[in-house]
């Protein structure tokens, strides 16, 4: 990205010359060594100590290509492949081609659309329509397991309840804190032209839980198993659902089990007709393992266990059975208080009732990822190669916190990235401070006075100190510039920081030899020479200051320099 003109933001650096300059110490760090060619950086992240999850031993991280599309203003997608390869899928709160859903009140609303197309990132949503159905006695009905198959399409709600934002005494406003029955389905036979309503109601639900005071539930919010185009993997023919649930509702913290939050994830199964979905005696539900591990099932609803389980740590959850891993993979979603930033992670399982093991944890994913789910349909021959299928964002400036877009591409709407499943032979960047959870640099919004053609300013924040004669993808190099060069980094929100690296360009030609650090609260602080070979940085420590931008303005290079730049900056948060 450029700015208009380099003179402006010398114009800018010499207004700023006069800001006396901060207190701060320098010393040299070692650089990480370069990352082998092609390598990946997992998604960075702290996994929390109290994790019941083994780690995986053949799936061990989650990477993002930086290859992503959105699609319309609307959240709730859960797309399920049919028969004639298109994609159905629910979804409402927002704007499709001009139509709007809105699920709470008397007439909630939920949406439904096809899905055309083969490259995720040249997709086409179309036939979108709205159908209306009381939540009553409950305050919102929303979409969740959604099926096509042999030509009928499958459609679930459930319902929410007290309201879409509930503040409480400790300042947060809540978002729809109680999760509710799950009603039954509607079902369409001209693939969404016409519905035929379910004979459940929210007073009289297909499995008869019931939350008007916050009682838990168990199957609130299930989602179809997706099993790949048809149900062809279905290991019986028949149609599983997979729910967020908790058992236990006393002395609990508020909104601890909602659509966003639960503590375990349980397992049912049906034979798909449109005889056998509204009948809850032809359901059959997870009952635990046998001695022998077989899995147990039960019609006796009383009698359901979890399949999956983490106190307050749960949330929705979505699975999809990978063919060519011959694995199944469950994205779960723990949504903190349901408006803060979410964490997602990825449990992977040779069975569908588990054991399960932990293949990534996502903290901060989206930076508010839900609804995440995996479209079989986008699975990669290899079984490695996928794409995660999210919404983002949707409370983003509420109570005066905004979130990121992280990474790149997360909004409210339909997201699609491009991931890559490690395993433990994949080359990856090393883990070190630079892409570590405390570097806040690469969730900025970054800004330069110039970039060369053959160069990318992502390799400014990319966790790694790589660069000409190397991986030149991994710097940033300016477009002829030496004293005039300038890197600006924006947050959305006020960050608390203490501690910035900085490393030169791994060439010996190019060198910076000072430069300025300004800050949005209108400090400064010098810069000296940095190694001229990147081997080591200069880590610039001062103290904790809130700051929305910062600025870097180079002053003296050395002579040689053409085009001047940096291998890395990381900033880091203080604590």
């Amino acid at each position: 990205m450029k700015y208009s003109s380099n003179m402006v933001l010398s114009a800018l650096w010499l207004a700023t010359r006069a800001i006396a300059a901060d207190p701060a110490t320098t010393t040299l760090v070692d650089a990480p060594p370069p990352p082998p060619a092609h390598a990946l950086s997992p998604w960075p992240g702290e996994i929390p100590a109290d994790c019941p999850y083994q780690k995986s031993d053949s799936l061990v991280g989650l990477a993002f290509t930086g290859r992503h599309a959105e699609y319309t203003g609307a959240d709730t997608w859960y797309p399920s492949w049919a028969e004639d390869g298109n994609l159905y899928s629910p979804w409402t709160d927002g704007n499709v081609n001009g139509l709007g859903s809105g699920s709470g009140g008397d007439d909630a609303a939920t949406g439904h659309a096809t899905i055309l197309g083969d490259d995720p990132l040249k997709l086409k949503v179309t036939d979108q329509g709205i159908f209306k159905s009381s939540p009553r006695p409950y305050e919102g009905r929303y979409p969740c397991g959604s099926l096509v198959y042999h030509g009928v399409w499958y459609y679930g709600t459930y319902c929410l309840h007290p309201s879409g934002g509930i503040r409480r005494d400790d300042g947060i406003l809540y978002n729809w804190p109680w999760l509710g029955p799950f009603v039954g389905f509607r079902t369409s036979t001209d693939l969404g032209k016409t519905w035929t309503q379910t004979p459940c109601t929210p007073a009289k639900p297909l499995f008869g839980e019931h939350a008007l005071n916050g009682e838990p539930v168990k199957i609130g919010a299930p989602h179809f198993v997706d099993f790949g185009k048809a149900m062809q993997h279905s290991p019986d023919g028949k149609a599983y659902l997979v729910a967020q649930g908790s058992s236990d509702g006393k002395d609990r913290r508020f909104a601890y089990n909602s659509w966003i939050t639960a503590d375990q994830a349980y397992l049912t199964r049906v034979t798909p007709g449109i005889d056998t979905m509204n009948d809850a005696s032809k359901y059959e539900f997870f009952a635990g393992n046998q001695p022998n591990g077989e899995a147990s099932w039960t019609h006796d609803f009383t009698k359901i266990k979890p399949i999956a389980e983490w106190r307050d740590h749960a949330g929705c959850v979505t699975m999809t059975y990978n063919a060519p891993l011959k694995k199944y993979l469950m994205c779960v979603t723990d949504g903190g208080n349901t408006v803060s930033r979410y964490h997602t992670y990825l449990l992977e399982s040779d069975r569908i009732t588990g054991p399960w093991k932990l293949a990534a944890y996502l903290n901060h994913f989206g930076e508010q990822a839900y609804f995440v789910n995996i479209p079989s349909k986008f699975i990669g021959g290899d079984g490695r190669s996928l794409w995660l299928c999210y919404a983002a964002n949707f409370s983003s400036g509420w109570g005066g916190t905004t979130f990121l877009s992280r990474p790149p591409g997360s909004r409210y709407a339909m997201c699609l990235q491009e991931v890559r499943l490690l395993a433990p032979t994949d080359p990856v960047i090393p883990p070190s401070p630079l892409n570590g959870p405390d570097n806040i640099a690469p969730r900025a919004t970054i800004t330069v006075s110039s970039t060369h053609p053959d160069y990318d300013i992502a390799g400014l924040t990319d966790g790694a100190v790589d660069g000409y004669p190397g991986d030149t993808h991994r710097e940033w190099c300016s477009n002829g510039e030496r004293d005039t060069a300038t890197v600006r980094l924006t947050w959305p929100e006020e960050q608390s920081i203490d501690r910035i690296c900085l490393f030169d360009r791994r060439n010996d030609l190019d060198q910076i030899r000072s430069g300025m650090l300004f800050f949005s609260d209108g400090t400064s602080i010098k810069v000296g020479e940095l190694p001229d070979d990147a081997r080591k940085g200069v880590e610039i420590k001062f103290p904790a200051k809130r700051v929305k931008w910062l600025i870097f303005a180079v002053n003296e290079v050395k002579p040689s320099s053409q085009n001047i730049g940096l291998a890395e900056i990381a900033v880091f948060r203080s604590h």
